[in-house]
């Protein structure tokens, strides 16, 4: 099995292509972002997690230590008042998130030919597909499986994630029309589950 992986038309979340993102405060900036896989989409989910244990056995042999953090989280996940973690964007699916340090190559479809993406489809939300490149990691007390980023195709629009508001007719009221075609939508940036079906 490989460590390689090309996971084909999945939602895209939390997407840091044009510029890295530092996950936590302290941490390095990376470009990144978070594959959302429908859980009904068996090739796609078997492909990641072949890579997955490709990635442990590559780092620790057969005979892996307990505990490790693995990449593939589920979706579906709640917490201990029984409220779902994540979006509803996430239901039924599985989510993995990839990252890098140096800057992603992101391609695009137009005029029937595969060019560089322009920014304004970097957006959260569309669809994509995504080369990653999975490996083990031992650092700081933390072991685990994670995954590289290589690079994305954008493939389709998608509804933008992110908090969407309602204005009434009162919040209007003495606003000026701007006229014109509306802005094109800002991207939304930013995004361990036991499952039996995750293999760690």
């Amino acid at each position: 099995m490989s460590t390689q992986v090309t996971v084909n038309n999945v939602r895209l979340a939390y997407m840091h292509l044009i510029e890295p993102h530092a996950a936590a405060e302290g941490a390095d900036p990376k470009y990144s972002v978070t594959m959302i896989i429908p859980k009904a989409n068996t090739d796609a989910v078997n492909a990641v997690k072949n890579a997955m244990v490709a990635a442990r056995d590559l780092k620790w042999g057969k005979v892996p230590p307990k505990g490790l953090r693995s990449p593939l989280r589920d979706g579906d996940e709640k917490d201990e008042e029984g409220n779902f973690i994540r979006p509803e964007e996430f239901r039924n699916s599985y989510y993995v998130g990839a990252s890098s340090k140096r800057p992603v190559d992101v391609k695009i479809v137009m005029g029937g030919k595969i060019v560089n993406c322009p920014q304004e489809h970097m957006v959260s939300g569309y669809y994509g597909s995504v080369q990653a490149n999975f490996y083990g990691y031992d650092a700081a007390g933390n072991k685990g499986v994670s995954a590289g980023l290589n690079g994305v195709m954008i493939t389709k629009r998608g509804e933008p994630l992110g908090r969407k508001t309602e204005w009434d007719d009162a919040s209007k009221a003495g606003a000026e029309d701007f006229g014109g075609v509306s802005a094109p939508v800002a991207k939304v940036s930013g995004f361990d589950a036991p499952d039996k079906d995750i293999p760690f």
